[in-house]
């Protein structure tokens, strides 16, 4: 292998090592109710700050919203490259179990932010050129969502806008 193609990857893999993509929750649109709960889509805006393009092939996490007993098991497999220095939309499907409503609707009365913590792991490509894989990358964030939601409805259901 030339030393050049060795440095390349050796500084690639440092490169996703050091800098994580930045994820913002951008928008939620209502799906539909099922036997299992509530589902809608959440929109994630996810930020690539590195210098070379990322692929995100798999996320498994678990969501906990503070005040409220239980998870929200999420699994997708959205195979998006989001190239470097660019931000890519990404919905990710949610369903809010049945049991879990109640407390989730009287966490949210009385504050004007809701915490949640989201912990798992990514399976995530770094440049196609070299196709580097990294299985199992883990992450462990805290958030707020706003209380004040901008709510409305808009085309294709119930639509909660974040930040915008």
């Amino acid at each position: 292998m030339p030393k050049q193609v060795l440095l390349a990857i050796v500084l690639t893999l440092s490169l996703l090592v050091g800098c994580q993509p930045a994820v913002t929750l951008r928008s939620a649109t209502l799906r539909g109710a099922s036997p299992a709960g509530i589902s809608f889509d959440a929109v994630l805006a996810v930020e690539n700050p590195n210098l070379f393009d990322l692929q995100v092939r798999a996320v498994r996490a678990n969501a906990k919203l503070d005040g409220v007993k239980g998870v929200v098991p999420i699994f997708i497999e959205p195979n998006t490259w989001i190239p470097a220095g660019r931000t890519v939309l990404i919905p990710v499907p949610i369903t809010l179990p049945w049991q879990m409503i109640p407390p989730v609707l009287a966490a949210t009365v009385g504050d004007a932010k809701v915490t949640y913590h989201v912990s798992g792991t990514a399976d995530v490509t770094a440049t196609q050129a070299f196709a580097i894989d990294r299985d199992m990358y883990e992450f462990d964030d805290d958030g707020e969502l706003p209380r004040g939601f901008l709510m409305k409805v808009g085309t294709g259901g119930f639509q909660i806008g974040i930040g915008q």
